[in-house]
């Protein structure tokens, strides 16, 4: 009887060993697959995906600085609702680095739809706006990249940190792939070298708020906030109060204007008025008074004069700079141009020169910079040539930016404005849901931010890949500062308009100079400049 019930026990035993294998065996797969790519490249959504390439991607940063990858979802072969990402801290043997410093971003897609006459445009939809979604949806057969973005705190150990990005489909199973981060023996400088600067437009209209009002004050924070985290300094059009320049001083920006000498052709006039002129000196005045005891006069504080002035008011433009001079010999004075041969004829009217990427050979800057002028680069949607920032074009064209502003040598990068939505009035989604050309028919051209709720803004790739070309420069000009040399292979960036379109060598040639940095600074290094 006893060895009846054994026998008994152990049938049950092997049978309840073998369901639970075969249960094993039958469960579902879930129905995508889950792959990694650079941030450098921009992913179609209708398109099968290339990848998904190594089955752990390996960025590096150092101490102070973001860095961003895409993990993407393809092969999805139902349409899936409720997905999510997930992803912890990164562990290494000297420290981890927390959630808190992780973020996750869904990448919403901008349908464009206008061709325009002016650059290799398209139609199509572009992958742009960073979304802030707890939960999305992807159709069957469609491809959706995450943006994942590492912030590395100062001072964080040297080494190889692991973690994992875990994505999970409602009632469909869940999918991870793991991520390497090598922190750099070194942090980036709380000075920036590099002077960026960009113009904030309004957003009372689409926000609802009054002009003035304190709730403008706030989401204008909200969005100073985020330029400055990507190193772009919104000091074009800053509210000159104490309590806001110290804010965005604290907070990284490194150069604003104190007054924008307007375009008389955009205005329709001939010449500026003696009442403008007067009210012009005082504002100066004023500003010397207030700034120039701190400091703030000397590259920190600048007059912009007129824009892209033409030929014929060259003149005008002259005769501003002496203006500005008159009320002080320490007031800079920057002198954008879109006509190449206008810094040779208006030498010695500015002391900073702002001149397109394109256009830069054309110009004959080297030879003001020579001199001791400053030399600013920009983009618009004039000159169109690459690199640029239109929707249409490469990812890698924002990244290459700040390795061209190296190359050439220029201390600062200005752009026109980083949200002028135009006749848009709600947010992006993640198909859709946003007029793509607000300037004209550039699409793209104007902004690098989105508007989200509650005034919350988004940020886009250009934008990010905008920022970790600006760290990059950082990199060079530390390692200049510990007497290496900084040099950039010509098969990397050989001209301002010639550059290599591989996302892999720009990460191989950022290693060796970061390892240069570790070796000539023997320990972790801060740039005070």
């Amino acid at each position: 009887m006893v060895k009846a019930m054994r026998f008994h026990t152990s049938l049950s035993l092997l049978f309840l060993l073998i369901s639970i294998a075969v249960s094993g065996c039958m469960k579902k797969e879930p129905p995508f697959s889950l792959g990694t790519a650079s941030s450098m490249v921009k992913i179609p959504f209708d398109k099968p995906f290339a990848g998904p390439g190594a089955d752990t991607i390996e960025i590096s940063a150092a101490g102070g600085e973001y860095e961003s990858f895409q993990a993407v979802i393809y092969g999805v072969k139902e349409s899936l609702s409720g997905m999510r990402v997930e992803v912890g801290g990164l562990s290494g043997e000297k420290g981890r680095i927390g959630r808190e410093n992780i973020s996750i971003n869904p990448v919403g897609y901008v349908e464009t739809t206008v061709v325009s006459k002016s650059y290799p445009s398209a139609l199509g939809f572009w992958p742009d706006p960073l979304l802030e979604l707890n939960e999305f949806e992807v159709k069957a057969g469609e491809v959706q990249p995450v943006w994942v973005t590492v912030y590395v705190p100062r001072e964080t150990p040297s080494g190889l940190y692991h973690g994992k990005i875990i994505v999970s489909a409602a009632g469909a199973g869940t999918r991870d792939v793991p991520f390497q981060l090598r922190v750099w023996g070194f942090d980036l400088p709380e000075k920036r070298v590099l002077k960026t600067l960009t113009w904030v437009g309004p957003m009372s209209e689409l926000y609802g708020y009054e002009r003035e009002s304190l709730k403008e004050k706030e989401v204008h924070k909200q969005y100073y906030d985020l330029l400055l985290k990507n190193r772009l300094g919104p000091g074009g059009n800053i509210e000159l109060s104490d309590e806001m320049l110290q804010y965005c001083l604290d907070r990284g920006m490194n150069c604003f204007l104190l007054e924008v000498i307007p375009n008389l052709r955009r205005q329709k006039l001939e010449n500026f008025s003696p009442e403008y002129k007067r009210g012009l000196a005082g504002k100066l005045s004023e500003c010397v008074s207030r700034f120039g005891p701190r400091g703030w006069l000397n590259g920190m504080a600048y007059v912009y004069n007129y824009d892209e002035v033409d030929k014929d008011h060259w003149p005008l433009a002259r005769e501003m700079y002496k203006l500005v001079k008159r009320v002080s010999p320490d007031l800079r004075v920057i002198q954008c141009l879109n006509i190449p041969e206008g810094v040779e004829a208006l030498a010695g009217y500015a002391d900073t020169w702002d001149v397109y990427f394109a256009q830069y050979e054309k110009t004959g800057i080297e030879k003001r910079r020579a001199e001791g002028d400053e030399v600013w680069l920009s983009v618009c949607c004039y000159p169109a040539e690459r690199p640029n920032l239109f929707l249409e074009y490469p990812a890698i064209d924002a990244r290459v930016l700040g390795w061209i502003c190296w190359v050439t040598g220029v201390s600062g990068f200005e752009y026109w404005s980083p949200n002028h939505w135009g006749k848009n009035k709600s947010f992006p989604g993640l198909r859709g849901g946003w007029i793509a050309n607000t300037f004209q028919n550039y699409n793209g051209d104007g902004y690098l931010l989105y508007p989200g709720a509650d005034g919350t803004p988004l940020s886009s790739i250009r934008l990010a890949n905008l920022r970790d070309g600006f760290e990059d420069y950082e990199y060079f000009s530390l390692l200049r500062s510990l007497k290496g040399e900084a040099k950039i292979p010509s098969e990397v960036v050989a001209s301002p308009t010639r550059y290599s379109s591989d996302p892999g060598l720009f990460y191989r040639t950022r290693a060796k100079i970061a390892e240069e940095i570790e070796s000539l600074a023997g320990k972790r290094t801060q740039l005070q400049q």
